[in-house]
């Protein structure tokens, strides 16, 4: 379409391919981490860290807290796990079984999953968006995570309040409901006893997440990082589960085919990563083309009549909900928020974290985007969730809120 705007607009073929191929500077880089989550998520999947980490959580779904637990538990595994769609494809769907059977309303309970999903998705050292925005801002990923640490502490503690408010006003988990009677009856407790027939799940499968976290909290090279966690994954592969080099070196390229009982293992895998990295190729070359055939000057010169009346994070909000709702794409709300905030947000780290709390949870609140209907679906829960995914409204505002906080007493200052 762009393309053929471009020919209406005379440009040559050869300016063109010029124009998107421009814009696309930055996928080197961004493939080479994306290949290696994908070998890191498929061997974690197979070395038994993501059995480990469900198995463990599984435990803490008890009646009287549920909600706040959904939430909590989401967002954990997706900070270990990078990803918003393997949290809902494993702890999601324990969750969601469990409600059900606690007689949770599905909307409220797939919002917690959702908003638990996003939360890591945002702020993991693992996460494919948050090293997309990294790259694409030119800012440190580590100082990065510290920002969105500082600014969405507020939002994370009122987001498991909200929902255990939202638990006793409604009513939906009665006081007399037994856990274990509940799991079972949705198959939860059962999923457990699965895991720990298919793996050993001794504590040593851990280590490969503790090292993501350890070492990224002393700012280690991202590879480096995941290289570490992706050999000791590799190793316990070996010794701890069994598999031999051949099995393992399979599964890092094409994924963790689990057997038919925990088939909610599935994933990762290198090839797997393929599709991703053409994605954000792809919405890489839309904003060479809109800055090569000056789409994005007339967009900054709209967005600079309205700036000044906004704080940056109230800007990069009205930004990301227009690029989610017309691309149906996170990936491509990044890559757009990013270049229209640019002349708006000149401050890279300002933007970065603008980025953060607005682009990457927003997406997941249009209905029709990539972002909201994969999770949503997975789990069986329905589009009335985006209603209740509290933290990714109140990242955005919360932020908003405090902006013009600091607006205001600038302004008394001068």
């Amino acid at each position: 379409m762009l393309m053929t705007y471009g020919k209406i607009r005379r440009f040559s073929w050869r300016a063109l391919w010029k124009m998107a191929l421009s814009g696309m500077t930055a996928v080197r880089n961004i493939a080479i981490v994306m290949l290696l989550v994908g070998a890191l998520t498929a061997l974690w999947r197979a070395c038994g860290t993501v059995a480990f980490i469900v198995n463990a959580a599984s435990g803490a779904l008890t009646p009287e807290l549920f909600l706040p637990a959904v939430f909590v538990l989401c967002a954990a595994v997706s900070v270990l796990t990078g990803t918003s769609i393997g949290t809902a494809a494993t702890m999601g769907v324990i969750c969601m079984g469990v409600g059900a059977a606690f007689g949770v309303d599905e909307a409220i309970c797939g919002g917690a999953i959702l908003a638990g999903a996003y939360f890591g998705d945002r702020c993991s050292p693992v996460s494919t968006s948050a090293m997309l925005v990294a790259e694409i801002t030119g800012t440190n990923l580590h100082e990065n995570i510290r920002g969105m640490i500082k600014s969405g502490w507020k939002a994370a503690l009122a987001a498991p309040a909200i929902y255990g408010i939202l638990g006793y006003v409604t009513g939906t988990v009665p006081s007399d409901v037994n856990p274990s009677d509940a799991s079972l009856a949705v198959g939860a407790d059962n999923i457990t006893k699965l895991l720990q027939q298919h793996y050993d799940l001794g504590i040593v499968t851990l280590l490969p997440a503790v090292a993501i976290l350890v070492l990224a909290a002393l700012r280690f090279n991202v590879k480096m990082t995941m290289a570490v966690s992706i050999a000791m994954s590799f190793a316990i592969c070996i010794w701890q589960q069994q598999m031999t080099a051949a099995e393992t070196v399979k599964t890092a390229f094409l994924g963790f085919d689990a057997p038919a009982e925990i088939s909610m293992m599935n994933g990762g895998g290198v090839f797997g990563m393929v599709k991703m990295i053409v994605v954000v190729a792809i919405s890489l070359t839309y904003a060479g083309l809109f800055k090569g055939m000056g789409i994005l000057d007339k967009m900054n010169r709209f967005a600079s009549r309205i700036a000044n009346r906004l704080p940056p994070c109230g800007f990069a909000s009205l930004t990301a909900v227009a690029s989610s709702a017309l691309s149906c794409n996170q990936t491509l709300a990044i890559v757009l928020t990013n270049e229209i905030s640019g002349n708006v947000i000149p401050d890279k780290k300002e933007r970065a974290m603008a980025i953060e709390n607005t682009a990457v949870v927003i997406a997941p609140l249009v209905p029709w985007t990539v972002a909201s209907l994969i999770p949503l679906g997975t789990i069986g829960a329905p589009t009335a969730s985006i209603l209740f995914a509290c933290y990714l409204y109140l990242l955005p505002i919360s932020n908003i809120v405090s902006e013009m906080r600091s607006r205001k007493k600038f302004g008394a200052v001068i």
